[in-house]
């Protein structure tokens, strides 16, 4: 019987192990050097301040002044500041910024950050440009801080990704869009339109128009507003104040609206639980939710021609209502002489009705 041996591997040279470990050595090498230089020069990995990068550079530009009409603004990851003045001319002030763990690491950082500055007829165009950087490069980034100072009646528009916007005491009318960035103003006023993604909005105290697009970000607003729009997917939205019309429209996200006067108001959820506060809107409010629970809490006196209706949801009136409820899934009501209309149809979530002097 003939016997079959096994085959030979063919032998490796004698020089292949070392190469795999130098190249190994080499490797472990290069990443500790990498390492080593972003704890040094930044002092933070993957957006994790290691309190390494002490040292900050703040390099401030030269004032400009520019007399234009309109202002357009980019940028990302900056922090830009609207702001009022009573001249007539557009006042441009800002600073780079850069970190390190010496000054002239830092000092080197704010130098990657080119602000660009161009009027062309009457609109200013402000960029911020940054070096390119390749993909594994952590750390904290270096970024613009950039105030415009904004005569009154001045419009705007403002694109940031990963930057916030701050509005202090404007009278202008203009556009904010942000990614990953909040949106805040306080005591401004004129026509404003806001659209988010990943970034809430806080707006104080606000005279004129607002409209509202916003993915993934809290909505919260208090003021006078004429004409009101507020879009949210997955966002809560508060709303204070007085308003002529407003329309409110959310998924996943909860509404409060506290209305000290109104003229029309239209709410619709899909997943989120409503709660008006105040009076009902002078002309008509209706409130509509398929998975979302509504409560009214309403001041007395009343002058409302009042319907609920619910699919499998139910109605909870106060005790001195019950006489007026016919079943479990529908009330109609006229208090006073019923000059407004009040509706709120829901799917599957309740209606809950309290009164208050």
């Amino acid at each position: 019987m003939k016997t079959v041996e096994p085959p030979v591997s063919p032998q490796r040279p004698p020089e292949y192990p070392l190469r795999r470990r130098l190249l190994g050595i080499m490797l472990i090498i290069g990443g500790l050097g990498w390492l080593l230089f972003e704890l040094v020069s930044r002092g933070s990995i993957a957006g994790f301040d290691l309190q390494l990068a002490r040292e900050n550079s703040a390099q401030t530009l030269p004032v400009q002044r520019f007399a234009v009409s309109r202002v357009e603004v980019t940028g990302v990851n900056d922090q830009v500041t609207l702001s009022a003045t009573d001249g007539e001319e557009v006042i441009l002030r800002g600073e780079r910024r850069g970190f390190g763990w010496a000054a002239n690491a830092a000092a080197a950082a704010a130098a990657q950050i080119t602000i660009e500055v161009e009027q062309r007829g009457d609109t200013l165009f402000v960029h911020v440009r940054r070096q390119p950087q390749i993909m594994w490069y952590f750390g904290r980034d270096p970024y613009a801080s950039l105030e415009l100072s904004l005569p009154r009646d001045v419009t705007f528009n403002v694109e940031l990704v990963s930057g916030d916007v701050t509005l202090r005491q404007i009278e202008a009318s203009g556009t904010i869009t942000t990614v990953s960035g909040d949106v805040v103003a306080d005591r401004t006023s004129g026509q404003l339109t806001v659209n988010t993604t990943g970034g809430d909005i806080e707006l104080r105290d606000h005279r004129g128009g607002l409209k509202v697009v916003t993915i993934g970000g809290d909505t919260d607003v208090n003021g006078q507003f004429t004409d009101l729009d507020i879009q949210a997917i997955d966002g809560d939205v508060t709303l204070q104040g007085s308003f002529n019309t407003a329309v409110i429209g959310t998924v996943s996200g909860r509404v409060a609206v506290e209305a000290t006067e109104a003229s029309r108001l239209t709410i619709s959820t899909t997943s989120g639980d409503v709660r008006f506060t105040g009076q009902p809107a002078a002309e008509r409010q209706e409130i509509e939710t398929i998975a979302g629970n509504v409560e009214l809490v309403l001041r007395e006196p009343l002058d409302t021609q009042m319907t609920f209706t619910t699919v499998s949801g139910r109605i909870n009136i106060p005790s001195e209502l019950s006489a007026l409820s016919a079943n479990s899934r529908s009330f109609t009501a006229t208090f006073g002489q019923g000059r407004t209309v009040l509706k709120t149809n829901t799917t599957s979530g309740d209606i809950t009705l309290r009164l208050y002097k």
